[in-house]
């Protein structure tokens, strides 16, 4: 009965029967694999990100229907597919006027031109928040007629302002120490925010008067200090809440906070280079990824960027510089040069877990399983619910996958045949709730989710869809992995999935490219066409980790290198992410007391960070929804330091939690405390509905 349980290996292991790869054109993809020598002539196999070839499926064959939302006038200059989840999103939903964080400023896109911000960071028991608040604008002082996203890329966006006889233009780069506009025939005008007032330009506190010059030092009555750079030099007159240029103007105007006694220095070391724009490249060699940003700049000297402390982490060969500015998730340290190396550990976990179930408990396992063996999902949520269902399709495969790991191959059969017959309704448009193609923004949705914006959590306008289909893609994986014949008929429909939440490439024409990835602040955001003053905004970075462990497995399971390394590098990427600033373990420096004594953070926000969740504050739901799902991959995500420091919080709310909810705590018990993990479980009498009693055992067998 226990024969199987010794090694995963044994009994099936990590290794799914799948095609060989192939990168000749006609498989698709995304990437290109090469070789290099390695120890003792062997080859070294890398693979290269390849931004310019989509991957494989071809045109969505469901249903198009236009979306209810129109994109509106200030996304006219871009095709479709749109972005619906990127950083700046703010710039073009409601009225665009509420703010976005480009890190380290707080933007605004205001009437006559960009609102800029550096407000102090405020924390409290509950939240670390900066201020909603003007300090500065770069403005013009003709009448302009709104602003227009020129451009966008992975790591800016580029916002017009146009009038009567030119244009002010901003490129918005994340990690910009400056603030820059571009003036081309229209006239500058520097305002003082609300409550905010100019004391003094250049030392002098005489005003009104005339200034000229390439560098103004401007002094506030907030006590912020901040330099204005003109390239060429321009002629300012100002008083307490304006500098303004006489004349149309040609050239560009750079705004810089001053944050300590060095930071004018290394300001105007580099003030003669800007960036607008940037894009990606990565490499996988073995089990490293080297992810790089690649800056385009205008000008002369060497770029100036500021890094964010997971950046510190993993950027290799670093040249720092003597400025810093806090932020909401922790200070940004000056890195000078145009391109960044990010050097990321890839998770060695794959479809099991990476050991031998315990053998006091292997038998308690398998019979969990055969309880388990008739689970059907609910047929009520199962074709309706998006979310729910993916849960429970995910919680199926994942009782076939156990099944194939303890030698019983008809159950795992039999499962994967209950899964198939479900699963392949959502696929082939035949659920009662189907996906669509919206033409509009470009993306799947569902029928309900297009027809009301609070409908499927929101997920017709684009909220959580790598949390919805991160299940599907589970669930596709392990059929893909044990069924060849299935594999084949639904690769196509599974991978439309897969671009709708990780297209790598600007050239496929039906999905924008990495839908949810901020590769700048290095997570997803979950938050669509909804605006929020606090700017985008995820929750459950333990539900983005499966999309992309599931993404990464389906690649294996398809023999498609593209896919799986796509997985690999994004579930890399959020891991250390969420990490960093999900996960408060007592060495972290990221947030201060008393924040930080919560040991977790519940939502973030592009400019706060929240300790509740969507819905509610209770701490058993701000600890369990980062764990969610409880799959082998969790071994990565759960930090052990984090774990141990937390766990006494953690323990207070599992006295009250509801069993569903103290299910989760039960398995982050198991990182530090395996037996008493195993006892807790026993008496646990409900779990929640993507978790299965035998999943859960099976995890706390299986921990070191």
């Amino acid at each position: 009965m226990l024969s199987c349980l010794g090694a995963s290996v044994a009994c099936g292991g990590d290794d799914p029967p799948a095609p060989p790869v192939s990168n000749d054109g006609g498989g698709g993809g995304s990437g290109g694999a090469g070789g290099a020598g390695g120890a003792g002539g062997e080859e070294v196999k890398v693979w290269e990100l390849d931004r310019d070839r989509p991957l494989p499926g071809g045109e969505p064959e469901f249903t198009e229907a236009p979306h209810p939302l129109e994109p509106g006038d200030v996304l006219s200059e871009l095709d479709t597919p749109l972005p619906t989840n990127a950083n700046w999103m703010n710039f073009a939903l409601g009225d665009g006027d509420q703010r976005i964080n480009a890190a380290p400023y707080d933007l605004k896109a205001l009437g006559q031109g960009l609102s800029i911000s550096r407000p102090p960071v405020a924390v409290a028991s509950t939240a670390v928040t900066s201020a909603d608040a003007s300090q500065l604008g770069l403005t013009v002082r003709q009448a302009v007629t709104g602003h227009t996203v020129r451009s966008s890329d992975l790591l800016s966006v580029t916002v017009e302002w146009a009038a009567q006889g030119g244009t002010m233009t901003a490129p918005i780069v994340y990690g910009m120490p400056y603030v820059t506009a571009t003036y081309d025939g229209l006239t500058p005008s520097v305002r003082a925010g609300d409550g905010v007032a100019f004391t003094a330009v250049n030392g002098d506190s005489t005003s009104p008067t005339k200034v000229t010059g390439d560098r103004f030092e401007i002094s506030l009555n907030n006590g912020q200090t901040w330099v204005l750079y003109a390239s060429p030099s321009i002629t300012l007159e100002w008083d307490a809440i304006v500098m303004n240029a006489a004349e149309p103007y040609e050239g560009s105007l750079r705004l810089a906070l001053v944050p300590g006694p060095n930071a004018a220095a290394v300001l105007d070391e580099h003030a003669g280079v800007i960036p607008v724009g940037g894009d990606i490249k990565a490499t996988i060699i073995e089990d490293t990824a080297t992810l790089r940003f690649v800056w385009e700049t205008k000008g002369e000297g060497e770029l100036l960027t500021m890094a964010l402390p997971h950046h510190l982490e993993h950027i290799d060969k670093a040249r720092t510089a003597d400025l810093s500015y806090p932020t909401v998730i922790g200070d940004m340290r000056a890195i000078s040069g145009a391109e960044w190396e990010l050097v990321y550990p890839l998770s060695e976990i794959g479809w099991d877990a990476p050991r031998r179930v315990s053998d006091q408990w292997g038998e308690a396992v398998v019979t969990a399983l055969e309880d388990e063996g008739g689970y059907t999902p609910d047929e009520d949520v199962v074709g309706t619910d998006p979310y729910r269902a993916g849960k429970q399709l995910a919680k199926l495969a994942r009782l076939a996958q156990i099944a194939e790991v303890v030698g019983k191959a008809d159950l795992a059969e039999e499962l994967r045949a209950r899964l198939k017959s479900r699963i392949n309704r959502w696929l082939n448009g035949e659920n009662e709730n189907p996906f669509l193609y919206d033409s509009t923004w470009g993306g799947l949705v569902t029928t309900k989710g297009l027809e009301s914006k609070e409908a499927d959590f929101g997920q017709g306008y684009y909220n959580d869809h790598h949390f919805h289909y991160g299940y599907f893609l589970y669930a596709a994986a392990v059929l893909a992995k044990g069924d060849e014949t299935w594999r084949d008929s639904y690769a196509d429909k599974v991978l439309w999935l897969v671009r709708d939440i990780a297209n790598p490439s600007s050239k496929d024409p039906h999905f924008t490219p990495f839908r949810h990835m901020d590769w700048f602040r290095g997570h997803s955001w979950a938050s669509g066409l909804f605006p929020f003053a606090d700017g985008r905004n995820q929750e459950s970075t333990s539900e983005a980790v499966n999309a992309w462990y599931s993404i990464k497995l389906l690649g294996e399971a398809l023999g498609d290198e593209d896919v799986m390394n796509i997985g690999r590098l994004l579930l890399a990427v959020e891991t250390a992410s969420a990490q960093t600033y999900w996960q408060i373990p007592a060495s972290s420096t990221v947030y201060d007391v008393p924040f930080k004594d919560n040991g977790a953070v519940g939502v973030l926000w592009s400019t706060k960070a929240d300790f509740s969740t969507w819905f509610g504050a209770k701490p058993e739901y701000i600890y369990g929804i980062q764990m969610l799902p409880i799959t082998p991959i969790s071994e990565s995500l759960l930090s052990k330091t984090w774990i141990e420091d937390t766990w006494p919080a953690m323990s207070d709310a599992a006295q009250s939690a509801e069993d569903p909810w103290k299910g989760f705590l039960t398995a982050a018990h198991a990182v530090v405390d395996k037996e008493a993990a195993w006892e807790e479980a026993q008496a646990l009498t409900e779990l929640d509905e993507g978790l299965s009693r035998t999943a859960l055992l099976y995890w706390i067998a299986t921990r070191p």
